[in-house]
């Protein structure tokens, strides 16, 4: 889906009101979120690990109309913290693991400490300065656990974010670790609605395959307990209801994930409607409909191919089954 807007109608838009990313946590490179309007994205990424800070920035810039990485973490205030990295480094956090999740799951690898690192941290306020950017539109955000504290800390810089993912944990995986109903209210009060839930991840006790598959194991089926997922919200209209370019700049985000009818509803606003048309020549169905045509139909081709790649755990599974 690389910069497939960029054709389109809804490019004039975007060239004219280009978006700000942050990533923070950016290890294994940016999440493509955007990806559709990459050639109208500014992004930053942060890694505070010094390896992986310098793996990425040997990084192309890719796609996007322009990508710069920071070798600082995020978190609630600007100084200096412990970056505890467990045997795998993708469940590295600003705070400390607590092993006896990994011993409950058989994911010991997740929380066992490797080393630990003092690393240099912002704010989210002070990342922002930093950034060389004037605001932030979209936030991904996968600190592992350290999230509420950053929204806490810079509340002024929130206040003008358009959309945010977030991971959430649905059980405590760090000692005092917030969970998905902290941060759910606490973003709620800062003017957000929840939009969705993406990719929940789903761990059992015994073995590692979930529904609906089946091991040849003791215990050969089981449902996972829900650990974690990341959440997707975005600033309630209402508190942007006389700025067109925020209301615009918001449809471009949700178009990018796919959710059209929700970013018609923002173009629809008579206000939004009148700026379309004196600014850009365009109605809101001229901006969004081709749009979601592209979309939809490489949405429709991801989804055939994965079905088909499916058929082969399928199968194989299928024996075991058949076996037992």
């Amino acid at each position: 889906m690389i910069n497939m807007f960029k054709p389109l109608a809804v490019a004039r838009v975007a060239d004219r009101l280009p978006l700000r990313y942050f990533d923070i946590g950016s290890r294994g490179g940016l999440q493509d979120d955007l990806i559709p309007l990459a050639f109208a994205v500014d992004a930053v990424g942060f890694e505070p690990d010094a390896v992986e800070f310098e793996r990425l920035e040997k990084q192309p810039s890719g796609p996007w109309r322009s990508l710069r990485f920071l070798p600082v973490g995020v978190a609630g205030a600007s100084g200096e913290r412990t970056l505890f990295i467990p045997d795998d480094p993708l469940s590295a956090s600003l705070m400390a693991h607590d092993p006896a999740i990994g011993e409950v799951f058989n994911k010991q690898h997740m929380f066992s400490l490797s080393r630990t690192v003092r690393v240099p941290v912002l704010s989210l306020a002070d990342a922002l300065k930093q950034s060389g950017l004037e605001r932030i539109d979209y936030l991904k955000i996968d600190v592992e656990g350290a999230e509420l504290e950053i929204f806490d800390g810079s509340a002024q810089v929130l206040a003008e974010v358009l959309c945010i993912k977030t991971e959430v944990a649905f059980i405590a995986a760090r000692k005092n670790q917030p969970l998905a109903s902290d941060v759910d209210q606490h973003l709620r009060a800062a003017g957000f609605q929840l939009l969705a839930m993406i990719e929940p991840a789903h761990w059992r006790r015994q073995g590692t395959l979930t529904d609906p598959y089946y091991a040849a194991q003791d215990v050969p089926y089981a449902k996972g307990q829900l650990i974690h997922a990341d959440m997707l919200y975005i600033r309630d209209a209402e508190t942007m209801a006389e700025n067109s370019d925020k209301l615009v700049r918001q449809a471009l985000i949700l178009m990018s994930f796919g959710y059209f009818d929700h970013a018609m509803l923002l173009l629809q606003r008579p206000l939004v409607q009148d700026y379309l048309k004196s600014e850009f020549a365009l109605s809101p169905l001229e901006v969004v409909g081709p749009a979601s045509k592209a979309y939809g139909r490489r949405a429709f081709l991801r989804a055939f191919y994965r079905q088909f790649r499916g058929l082969v755990p399928f199968a194989r599974y299928l024996r075991n089954l058949l076996a037992n």
